[in-house]
Parts: structure tokens; C-alpha cells; sequence
């Protein structure tokens, strides 16, 4: 499953890959862990990898070691390991944040690319809206291991649900707009070993009902994605209409 079906790619590939081995071994030892070819084979879908990453003269770079390549040629190496079994997923864990914007643009720019030519899934985990407006389909908001939000990206962007999308989105400066303050969502996000009971963003949450402190939402309908929000509950609702401002 792992390698052959999922692949990933993580965070900082120079500790992704194995100072001791040059990038070739490392390729070929996956390849041949997952698929039934030879070494000549193998050494041959290696070296295709990297030429189908952007890896200039890819035969010569089989035998370098990963501290001779750029932050952003290591990352087109990890990705070439992730696409080494031709799995139909990627989960790519924060694949730009080490890396300068102009870098960034292309690695997003070749993830796509491979995605479609492939047609492998990639769940994109990160922190980067600007990110997430260029590439996702789809957006899972996330708050204290949990569910927030979930929806397609233009409406989770333009039109977001939940209150902590909600502040999110307002914490990014706009061009062509100067707003005297961004929002901002007071207090910290809680410890995982300590999470209120209720809706985990109830304690700073501007909108919270009597039952957010009490009862765990689930993802409920929301215009046209699901929120984990009794905003959106009709019991919940008709309860913050009859009680005002003051229902929290």
C-alpha cells in the first residue's frame, strides 16, 4: 500500500532522502520494491523519472548524492520517488514551504502537471491559501485535528462557513483594499490533550451557541460544502435567532 499505492512527499527533502545514497540508488531501490522489472529496467524507469521531473542530464545525475542538488531539485527528486510505483495518490505534507516563491510556482506548476498526465489524486496538506487558491479542487479546513470546513475552493475562499474560516480568510490582506485592522481570532488554538468539550473553537469563537459548549458538531450541509458548525443545524439555528446576540 504504502510506496506502491500512496505516495509522499514531505516537508524538507533533504532529510526525505538518505545522505548515504545517491539519488539513482534510492530510485531504484523503489522501483524495484513495488514493480516487477529487472535492474536494467529499473535503472531505466529512474532515469525516466527524473528527466519527466525537469532533472537536467538525468543519466549523469543518477550518481549524485542529494547535498549536490538545489532545495528545489531535491523536491523534483522526492516527487520523482513518489511517482516511482505510479500510485493513485500522493499526499504531499507542506512540499513548498522550504523553498523560495519563484520555486515554489514550479513545483506546484510540475505537481499539477504529473497529477493530470497520470491521473493521480494529490492531497496537498499546507498552511499557504495562496497555495490552496492555485491548485485545489477541493479544501478540508482543519482546527485542532478536526473537521472545520469542507468545500469546493472558491467557496471556501469567497463565501467560507464556519467561524474560523471565516477568520482565516479575513486575516489575509486583499490588494486593492485597506482595511484599518485584519481580523483576527483572539486566544490560542488548544493543546490536543486539552480540547474543550463541544466544538474544539468554541472559546474563541464570537458566534458560539449554549450547545457548542456542550455538543460536538458534526459536518453538516452549508451552502454548497459541509461545515461542523450548529449555525447550520436547524434546531441550532432557530435557537441563535430567538436568543439574539447574546446567545453565546
Amino acid at each position: 500500500m504504502r510506496g506502491k499505492r500512496i505516495g509522499a512527499i514531505f516537508q524538507d527533502p533533504l532529510t526525505s532522502l538518505n545522505p548515504l545514497f545517491t539519488v539513482g540508488e534510492q530510485l531504484v531501490e523503489t522501483v524495484l520494491a513495488h514493480l516487477d522489472l529487472d535492474a536494467r529496467q529499473a535503472h531505466a524507469r529512474a532515469v525516466e523519472l527524473l528527466a519527466e521531473t525537469g532533472i537536467p542530464a538525468p543519466e549523469a545525475r543518477m550518481g549524485h548524492y542529494p547535498h549536490q542538488f538545489s532545495g528545489g531539485m531535491r523536491q523534483r527528486v522526492v516527487i520523482a520517488l513518489a511517482l516511482a510505483a505510479q500510485p493513485r495518490l500522493i499526499i504531499a505534507d507542506e512540499p513548498t514551504t522550504a523553498l523560495d516563491v519563484s520555486i515554489q510556482a514550479q513545483i506546484i506548476a510540475l505537481l499539477k502537471r504529473l497529477a493530470r498526465e497520470h491521473g493521480t489524486a494529490v492531497m496537498l496538506i499546507t498552511h499557504d491559501m495562496g497555495v490552496i487558491a492555485e491548485t485545489a479542487d477541493r479544501v478540508a479546513v482543519m482546527y485542532a485535528g478536526r473537521l472545520a470546513e469542507l468545500g469546493p475552493v472558491r467557496e471556501v475562499i469567497h463565501a467560507p462557513r464556519h467561524p474560523y474560516t471565516v477568520g482565516l480568510m479575513g486575516s489575509i490582506p486583499r490588494l486593492g483594499s485597506t482595511p484599518e485592522r485584519l481580523v483576527q481570532i483572539d486566544g490560542a488554538m488548544p493543546r490536543l490533550n486539552a480540547i474543550p468539550p463541544g466544538c474544539a473553537f468554541n472559546p474563541r469563537c464570537e458566534r458560539r451557541l449554549a450547545r457548542c459548549t456542550l455538543q460536538r458538531p458534526a459536518p453538516m450541509p452549508a451552502g454548497a460544502g459541509l461545515a461542523a458548525c450548529w449555525l447550520y443545524d436547524e434546531i441550532g439555528g432557530r435557537e441563535h435567532d430567538d436568543a439574539g446576540p447574546d446567545a453565546r
